[in-house]
């Protein structure tokens, strides 16, 4: 049965209107009728069975009934991402949400490629959430991965709470000794895990030093040097299998 997702915000009791690029995919581009059923997701881990009211510029929908679907993990993952080139940055932003990160966070550092002002950053963000909203779609995600604006590598260092159930890494070329271990991922003794990974210079040696200063540990991902958009999947795919959330 075909997904869509509406905005919590737009439900008044049993109806809800939908989004302009929601009801534009119902009504232009798959032409579906009153009646139709169909599946709607609130973002939040609701999951609805739901009919087709009316349709236009803005559907309408009646929803039947709800379940949960728990999706997010036992771990919460927030993946900081320094900002890739090219479309890099959107098959990262879907790749993660497939492999249910759940936040992430793009930032500028000092080897990243071009700038981004205020504006740029927010329409960045917005398109990187609608490809949030087309890959748990694809890959039945009941839970809506958060796409911050970009933000600069120190204020991300200091973004993130250096509390005792938060674990900081980040992956290094550099970085010799250093690996990931499944103790370190416990779920008894964590409960979010912050990633770091540069962009395609990788990170300048300053850069790591205020990292440690403020309590980062930097990890290794093995004698290979890999491309930035390869180390993202791979450091997310280790940590996902070892803190049990695939």
């Amino acid at each position: 049965m075909r997904r869509f997702v509406f905005d919590p915000g737009m439900r008044d009791g049993d109806k809800v209107i939908l989004s302009a690029a929601e009801s534009y995919h119902i009504t232009r581009v798959l032409r579906l009728q009153p009646g139709t059923g169909i599946e709607v997701l609130d973002g939040r881990g609701g999951v609805f069975a739901a009919e087709i009211v009316e349709v236009g510029p803005s559907v309408v929908i009646r929803l039947l009934g709800r379940r949960e679907e728990g999706d997010s993990g036992r771990v919460r993952l927030w993946v900081g991402q320094g900002l890739l080139k090219g479309g890099k940055m959107d098959g990262t932003v879907q790749q993660c949400t497939e492999l249910g990160v759940t936040r992430l966070t793009p930032f500028v550092s000092s080897r990243c490629q071009g700038s981004i002002n205020a504006q740029r950053g927010r329409h960045k963000a917005e398109r990187w959430q609608r490809i949030v909203v087309a890959a748990c779609k694809q890959c039945r995600r009941s839970t809506l991965m958060r796409v911050d604006e970009p933000i600069d590598f120190m204020a991300m260092i200091t973004e993130v709470d250096n509390g005792p159930g938060t674990l900081r890494l980040i992956f290094w070329e550099e970085e010799q000794d250093f690996r990931l271990h499944r103790d370190l991922l416990r779920p008894e003794t964590i409960d979010t895990v912050c990633i770091l990974l540069g962009p395609e210079g990788g990170l300048a040696p300053a850069e790591i030093a205020a990292a440690r200063e403020s309590g980062w540990q930097t990890v290794s991902l093995g004698r290979r040097i890999l491309r930035a958009e390869t180390a993202t999947l791979t450091a997310v795919s280790l940590v996902q299998y070892l803190a049990g959330n695939l």
